[in-house]
């Protein structure tokens, strides 16, 4: 699973958008409607980007939710990724690098239309650097036998985390114990975003890197209530 067919939208509209509306004026052989139609277009893109950097900035409160799934036949929590805000960001941002290098591409000389084609090269290598992301990234997903993250691509066991200096962090004190995926260091949400508060994730974490024993209930409907009330109860 991967992210959502919404996200992609958000990403890819922009430019899209922004794309064909220069590709009509310019097909329909009306240079003097490039001014107003750059008039409109670039302050919409510039708000949008502000409006997206914000969203970025934003984070979730509370014990935001997982949601009850099955990996490998055995019942487990699941955090969907979650690249909106991201795609909002840079959709818009794609859309207003677009529109400059259109707008460069029409002076005459050689710097500014070379800058222009820059332009073009680097925003279709981020873009395409971000789908690819996307693409690959799955749910972090909590077994009663460890962690699972991008849906399996690399697992976790319990085994190898250990409680932090401080709750609720922890330590990957084992990391040869690691499956599939190497990785140099343990922080979900980090490579791939998640549809979850990161502070509820931790401290769920946290509480069955600490408390063994409640393992094997992960999955069920009434541990993910115990969990959600335990975190909400240390928030107060």
């Amino acid at each position: 699973m991967g992210a959502r067919a919404g996200d992609y939208a958000v990403l890819l509209g922009p430019p899209a958008v922004v794309g064909s509306a220069v590709g009509v004026v310019l097909l329909a052989d009306e240079p003097d409607a490039f001014i107003p139609l750059l008039l409109v277009l670039q302050p919409l893109t510039t708000l949008g980007i502000v409006v997206g950097l914000v969203q970025l900035t934003r984070s979730t409160r509370g014990p935001s939710t997982f949601r009850l799934t099955v990996y490998q036949g055995l019942p487990a929590f699941a955090a969907a990724p979650a690249f909106r805000r991201q795609c909002i960001f840079n959709g818009l941002l794609s859309a207003a690098l677009l529109l400059m290098a259109l707008n460069g591409v029409r002076v005459t000389g050689r710097i500014v239309p070379t800058l222009a084609w820059a332009i073009f090269a680097l925003n279709a290598v981020a873009m395409g650097m971000l789908i690819y992301r996307m693409l690959r990234s799955g749910p972090l997903v909590i077994t009663p036998d460890g962690v699972a993250i991008d849906g399996g691509r690399t697992f976790v066991p319990w085994t190898a985390l250990e409680p932090g200096p401080e709750s609720p962090q922890w330590t990957l004190a084992h990391p040869a114990l690691v499956r599939g995926r190497s990785i140099k260091r343990f922080q979900p949400g980090q490579v791939t975003p998640l549809d979850v508060s990161l502070w509820f994730l931790f401290r769920a974490i946290h509480s069955y890197v600490a408390d063994p024993e409640r393992r094997p209930a992960i999955g069920t409907p009434d541990e993910l209530q115990r969990l959600r009330g335990a975190v909400a109860r240390q928030a107060s």
